[in-house]
């Protein structure tokens, strides 16, 4: 069997925010990513490197008002 994939894809990592890209590219198996190199890079731990591929997104501090 042959597969031919029509997909172009110009991706740039810069941080953890920009993971979620790896998405599409994990789940219909064109691409293989290795966690602990990307979190080297990033600086970071492997296992935050899955957590944001999967769509974790750091919710918004409050802000204190101090009177």
């Amino acid at each position: 069997m042959i597969l031919k994939s029509n997909i172009i894809a110009d991706l740039k990592i810069d941080s953890v925010n920009d993971l979620y890209k790896l998405k599409p590219f994990l789940k219909e198996n064109i691409l293989k990513v290795n966690k602990s190199q990307i979190g080297r890079e990033l600086g970071v731990d492997r296992r935050t490197v899955d957590k944001y591929i999967n769509g974790f997104e750091k919710k918004p501090r409050k802000k204190v008002l101090i009177v």
